[in-house]
């Protein structure tokens, strides 16, 4: 991996020479040029090169055509800043590549990955289980134990409305004798206390992660642990989705619901 590379020479560069501030900043400034690159969906499967000068930056490799060449450039600039020098020493007419590189598979992975748990582990209903989740290219499979199997199902639904999400493969495992303990815990997490800004944070996150609900298109305001949700969604389920994951933050105490139905032409 080109990154790896660069910080090792990075790091042999540190060992066998005083490096000033002064030097080090373009070295840096490369390095996350490089990752920015790197991780874009655009320019990740080519082999550019970002290197430091005492000038700025130079880009060098092959991209398919212009208008990648100025992206690359511009989010070269992004790092560098305004007033510092990229000079870009791209060849064109590269072949396409077919898939994104592995660092921006991995980073699609670990990202959904970290979406799902949020979901697990933000709402009451999901405290006390027992359930992880692997992804993989988009692929997600789930492992553990439930007491029921609409607790599995909701399990899977979950997964699937999770953005970044392809192909979930259920293997969670039932048994019953499980329920007693998962109640126990449910309610002590039912009278958890939480500050309004956390609900608030928690509940904008989970609701940016559900593909079912447009986001952008709900105001969330909470006061003494009471949400109130308004805006418009396009049907009644968004509007159900949205109040039960509002409902199911841990220290809500109400939820008030001033969502609109506005149907898309």
């Amino acid at each position: 991996m080109r990154i790896s590379r660069f910080a090792a020479a990075l790091v042999l560069g540190a060992m066998s020479l005083p490096v000033s501030a002064e030097s080090a900043a373009p070295a840096e400034r490369a390095a996350k040029a490089q990752v920015l690159i790197d991780m874009n969906p655009l320019l990740g499967g080519y082999r550019i090169e970002v290197q430091a000068s005492d000038a700025g930056l130079r880009l060098e490799g092959a991209v398919a055509n212009e208008i990648e060449a100025t992206l690359a450039t511009q989010l070269a600039r992004l790092i560098a800043g305004e007033d510092t020098e990229v000079a870009s020493a791209l060849d064109l007419e590269a072949p396409m590549p077919e898939a994104n590189s592995g660092l921006i598979t991995e980073v699609q992975d670990r990202t959904t990955a970290a979406r799902l748990q949020q979901r697990l582990r933000w709402q009451v209903r999901n405290i006390p289980l027992d359930v992880r989740a692997e992804v993989e290219r988009g692929v997600v499979r789930l492992h553990g134990q439930v007491g029921a199997s609409a607790t599995k199902d909701r399990m899977a639904a979950m997964a699937e409305s999770t953005e970044g999400v392809n192909e979930v493969f259920n293997y969670i495992s039932v048994d019953p004798g499980l329920i007693p303990g998962e109640r126990e815990r449910q309610g002590r997490a039912e009278q958890l206390e939480r500050e309004d800004d956390w609900i608030r944070g928690r509940l904008r996150a989970l609701l940016q992660s559900d593909t079912t609900v447009n986001a952008r298109a709900i105001e969330i305001k909470v006061r003494e642990a009471v949400v109130t949700l308004s805006g418009s969604v396009t049907s009644s389920a968004e509007r159900s989705v949205a109040e039960t994951i509002a409902g199911n933050i841990p220290g809500v105490r109400e939820v008030d619901s001033r969502l609109i139905i506005e149907r898309l032409l």
